[in-house]
């Protein structure tokens, strides 16, 4: 796997929809985003964003795993969300505020959710503990830019782990 790109962001805003992630189990996260599906949500998205990518993360929706209060903690809030810089006021969205933070983000090429499972495996096991870094309070995302849907093998995400140097901790 290469080594990932560290980049930095400004806080933004999100709009989405979410769930309590209380297992690692995850079939669960697949559910949620064929619920969301059915239930309307990519097409409230594409009202608001027009399906246009993000100006913080290019991505034309995410997935955030709010684990920002105890990253070592694995239940938490997941988010299925849109860049929102107008600050849509929609009542059956969440707003959600990603902090300021650096993030190392790894390439994820192929089918999803294999390919997302495959580059954190790799980021937490592999790379995070032989890197200078450690997992920063902030959350975990998987973005999804424009191109193939996660069903095809030519399909390409990112997974952005939030990270901040072991000696500022």
């Amino acid at each position: 796997m290469p080594r990932p790109r560290i980049i930095e962001r400004p806080a933004f805003q999100l709009v989405g929809r979410k769930t309590w992630i209380s297992v690692q189990d995850d079939t669960l996260f697949g559910q949620f985003w064929e619920r969301c599906r059915a239930d309307g949500l990519f097409e409230l998205f594409e009202r608001i964003s027009g399906l246009e990518p993000g100006p913080q993360s290019g991505g034309v929706t995410l997935g955030v795993s709010c684990v920002e209060k105890d990253p070592a903690k694995r239940e938490f809030y997941y988010l299925i969300a849109v860049e929102d810089p107008q600050n849509h006021a929609i009542a059956e969205l969440e707003s959600y505020t990603v902090p300021a933070s650096q993030w190392a983000v790894f390439e994820c090429r192929g089918k999803v959710p294999e390919a997302i499972v495959k580059a954190e495996m790799y980021a937490f096991l592999e790379w995070l503990p032989n890197s200078e870094y450690v997992h920063a309070k902030a959350p975990e995302m998987a973005v999804y830019p424009p191109g193939p849907d996660g069903s095809s093998e030519d399909s390409y995400c990112e997974f952005w782990l939030p990270i901040e140097h072991k000696n500022e901790t």
